[in-house]
């Protein structure tokens, strides 16, 4: 019968028991051990107006593959003949890296990549390229990458990216539209 009160569940209020036991057993497999903070981004920045159009500059900054026609720190840079989004670098000092293209906006001239193998004490790595147009023959462009460093704050990456790198790489572009170069 079954309005009899005799069959009824001696608790007017199922599993109510079950709440107020305390928190659910943690199985060892599903124990997740405290994790160490992750240190904070860094970041590495420079930034040079041109005496050159802005077009011009993002043809030559726009061809991922083709850093190394002007980019004075770079001995070499080749793309991958099955992906030409991803490309190998040999610096004039011997560093080999591997970055690979994750967008290109050629109306915007932006472009960002990121490492996919290299030498340096960084984790999630990402740059990024952007020309813009200042009138008549000048642009301006900003190179900036972030990045985790491995230890410390990533102050002296983030220098040895900007100046050795990002700004050397931009001073090359400007002289290569300067009268008499490039």
């Amino acid at each position: 019968m079954p309005n009899d009160p005799a069959r009824q569940h001696p608790n007017p209020q199922p599993g109510r028991d079950l709440r107020q036991a305390g928190p659910v057993p943690v199985l060892p497999a599903q124990r997740q051990e405290p994790q160490p903070p992750r240190p904070p981004y860094a970041e590495a920045r420079a930034h040079r107006v041109l005496d050159r159009p802005a077009a011009a500059v993002w043809r030559e900054v726009g061809d991922f593959p083709a850093l190394a026609a002007w980019h004075p720190g770079i001995a070499s840079c080749t793309a991958h003949p099955d992906n030409p989004r991803v490309r190998d670098l040999v610096t004039t000092d011997g560093t080999r890296l591997t970055e690979a293209l994750h967008a290109r906006d050629d109306t915007a001239m932006t472009l960002e990549y990121g490492f996919v193998a290299h030498p340096f004490p960084v984790t999630d790595y990402r740059a990024r390229m952007e020309v813009n147009p200042e009138g008549g023959e000048r642009c301006s462009v900003t190179w900036t990458a972030t990045f985790r460093p491995v230890e410390g704050d990533g102050a002296a990456l983030a220098e040895q990216f900007g100046e050795g790198v990002f700004a050397v790489g931009l001073e090359a572009l400007g002289a290569r539209g300067a009268p008499g170069r490039g």
